[in-house]
């Protein structure tokens, strides 16, 4: 009899989404196992940025460094030049963005930074650092059958050698693309919008250093009588992403040999005779979907899984990194037993209601001139239904009852300053501006007071007594910290382990209280029912 691997949680997929799962869970001592199918990364680039968020996030594990390095040498390399426009890249040229959109790019306060860093970098960066911290990495190994019941996933696996393996595991992340097997295997349906263009994606090598004089950009539109589409750099030199328009109704992918596709990215730049080799190619279009369901029983979705963008704005990636930050503190503590099951209900609820905001905002990027905040005289609408990248991404609020009690009717704030829902605002509470406000946050739940903090300490205490759940406590001074988020001295601040506010002492949270509001969060009744579930 073939033995079965016991492991806490299977992942599945091992991109951007499923190795920073990995990453995760380690941060917060639970063990797993990653299988990927693919034996290696593709070499398409595909996303080219970090948000702001998704860096807070590396920045909280301890991964920022490597991270930033590796960023730093794709900036140097290709990095953000602007957008540009025209009948070929010889003789485009760069749009003046407007005041908003630079006000746009400063961003929120954050002790991180936007990073170019195309994924076909970042993904074996972070594959190493989950390797360095133990991880049980698998590629090569595909998932070809799995069970879920109440209680688990069985899970089938079959190596490149045709080797089979079954695990065990008490949760299964589905990371595992935007064809999701496990999501169709679930019969899982969801909002779906049609595309409003096809793309076939020619990543290649051709040096351009000649053509652009020494000018950069991060995107240019093409337009001629021959072909439209859009040129991305990856390096700014001899590595371009070539995305050819076409109307599938009149052709497919299959039309597009590489003799073809060569001949149109020399038209879109404007050299007939220059080498161009096709490194690789990928079709893809701006369809959307978002599914109906995050979780099944114990299998839950991330990602392009859950849920799938147009490119623009870079929310795809990003908002599925966010997706498993915010799932991983919730398997720990519910593995951990300081949580009861009913917290997991509340990742769909914040998840899919923040996907949903993503990918309006993604379409609404279908447009060149609007993407980048343009007035067209005919993009009115769209202009002013757009959000920008913080307000998406940062200061969004949650508004399940794991945060705040009520629904809030609005998907974000104006400014940060510690409302539940939100992510903490961030200070710098040293002089050299190193420690951030946000670094007091996690793994565990954290309390942030203004100003004196002993009745806190002591509560802090007896609710480890009662619940099993630690609390660091951090006393900050009323100015700026009280200032900030328009509390007086001895308010205070719950914040859950994924830096976001769950209660504020001008709002029923109080010494008192500490030990209930927690039971309300996590869905543990007291400390002697911990093991049950």
């Amino acid at each position: 009899m073939t033995s079965v691997q016991q492991i806490p949680v299977l992942v599945v997929g091992g991109g951007l989404v499923g190795l920073s799962a990995a990453l995760f869970l380690e941060y917060h001592d639970i063990p797993y196992v990653l299988v990927e199918r693919r034996a290696g990364a593709s070499v398409l680039p595909r996303s080219r940025g970090m948000h702001v968020r998704t860096a807070e996030l590396y920045r909280q594990i301890g991964i920022e460094e490597p991270v930033q390095r590796a960023a730093s040498t794709a900036l140097r390399a290709g990095g953000f030049g602007g957008a540009w426009e025209g009948d070929s890249l010889r003789t485009a040229t760069a749009l003046e963005l407007p005041p908003s959109m630079l006000a746009m790019m400063k961003g929120d306060p954050s002790p991180a930074r936007f990073l170019f860093l195309p994924q076909v970098l970042l993904e074996p960066v972070l594959a190493d650092l989950a390797r360095e911290r133990g991880g049980d990495l698998r590629f090569g190994v595909e998932l070809v059958d799995f069970d879920g019941d109440a209680a688990g996933v069985t899970a089938t696996l079959r190596d490149e050698s045709g080797s089979v393996t079954r695990v065990r595991a008490d949760y299964l992340i589905a990371a595992d693309g935007a064809g999701s097997p496990i999501r169709r295997a679930l019969g899982i349906p969801g909002a779906e919008l049609p595309p409003t263009h096809h793309y076939l994606n020619a990543f290649c090598r051709v040096d351009l250093t000649g053509v652009l004089g020494g000018r950069s950009f991060s995107q240019c539109e093409i337009v001629n009588d021959r072909v439209r589409g859009l040129v991305l750099t990856k390096n700014n030199t001899d590595e371009w992403s070539f995305h050819i328009e076409y109307d599938p109704a009149a052709e497919s992918p299959r039309d597009y040999p590489d003799e073809r596709c060569v001949d149109l990215i020399r038209a879109m730049i404007g050299e007939h005779d220059i080498p161009v080799e096709v490194l690789a190619r990928s079709a893809w279009d701006t369809g959307t979907f978002v599914a109906d369901e995050y979780r099944r029983d114990r299998i839950f979705l991330a990602g392009d899984a859950a849920h799938r963008h147009a490119p623009w704005g870079g929310f795809g990636g990003n908002t599925g990194i966010a997706d498993v930050h915010n799932l991983a503190w919730k398997l720990a503590a519910v593995l951990a037993g300081t949580a009861g099951p009913a917290l997991l209900d509340t990742y769909a609820a914040e998840r899919r209601a923040r996907a949903t905001v993503a990918v309006e905002q993604s379409r609404l990027g279908a447009d060149f001139r609007t993407r980048y905040r343009i007035a067209t005289g005919d993009n009115a609408d769209d202009l002013a239904r757009q959000l920008d990248p913080g307000a998406v991404m940062t200061r969004f609020r949650y508004a399940s009852n794991a945060v705040c009690g009520t629904a809030t009717g609005r998907p974000h704030v104006d400014r940060l300053a510690g409302q539940p829902g939100t992510r903490l605002p961030h200070l710098w509470i040293d002089a050299a501006e190193s420690v951030s406000t946000l670094d007091l946050c996690g793994p565990g739940f954290a309390l942030l007071v203004v100003g004196t903090s002993a009745a806190w300490r002591d509560a802090a205490a007896r609710a480890l007594r009662d619940t099993g759940i630690e609390i660091a406590v951090h006393a900050l001074p009323a100015e700026p910290w009280g200032i900030a988020t328009w509390l007086p001295e001895g308010g205070a601040l719950l914040v859950r382990p994924d830096m976001h506010v769950a209660a504020r002492s001008d709002t029923g949270l109080t010494p008192a209280t500490l030990t209930a509001t927690l039971r309300s969060i996590t869905g543990r009744e007291a400390r002697s029912s911990r093991h049950a579930s």
